[in-house]
């Protein structure tokens, strides 16, 4: 499967969707626009911004690249189940759409990153509900990669740390009626 010629697109649509939710989160809220500049996260998305304003197509852009600002996202401890849940269902999207180039030299180590970010995502819990979304969403993210193509590219390692992922998630107690 190669990337779709609109991915770019897609990749603004669902960069769009996320900084919306990131500022009107409790943490951004009160930022200005120039300490905004100087959050890491909120920066990353700003460069990636303007790299895809320099191309014309996603296929001339690394997958590792675009990918990055998402994950650092759901890596992020500072940020809420919603935005990490928006996170989440970006790199699904991207994923379930082939925006990663399976032939790409660099797809062994981004498909390890994403599966490294989704395995060990941290978010701020807000309610049993929410959070139930958010782990709800890593199992999506953690299934879509199994099987996409990119997915046989897969250490041993990380399809064992995402079985574990998988089974915490089940087991999770205070979650285990809604599963």
């Amino acid at each position: 499967m190669t990337c779709p010629g609109n991915g770019i697109y897609v990749l603004q649509g669902e960069m769009a969707t996320l900084l919306t939710a990131m500022r009107r989160g409790a943490r951004w809220s009160s930022h200005s626009h120039q300490d905004e500049e100087q959050d890491i996260l909120m920066r990353s998305f700003t460069d990636l911004k303007d790299i895809l304003n320099q191309i014309g197509d996603l296929r001339e852009l690394d997958s590792s690249h675009f990918l990055g600002p998402f994950l650092e996202v759901i890596r992020s401890e500072e940020t809420t189940g919603p935005v990490t849940s928006l996170a989440l269902a970006a790199i699904n999207k991207f994923l379930s759409y082939g925006l990663i180039d399976p032939t790409s030299k660099s797809v062994a180590t981004t498909v390890e990153n994403i599966a490294d970010a989704v395995t060990h995502a941290r978010f701020v819990g807000t309610d049993q509900a929410s959070d139930g979304v958010v782990l709800l969403k890593i199992l999506q993210v953690l299934r879509t990669l199994i099987l996409s193509p990119e997915g046989s590219m897969l250490t041993n390692e990380s399809v064992c740390e995402i079985m574990l992922s998988c089974f915490r998630i089940c087991f999770e107690t205070r979650l285990s009626g809604n599963f």
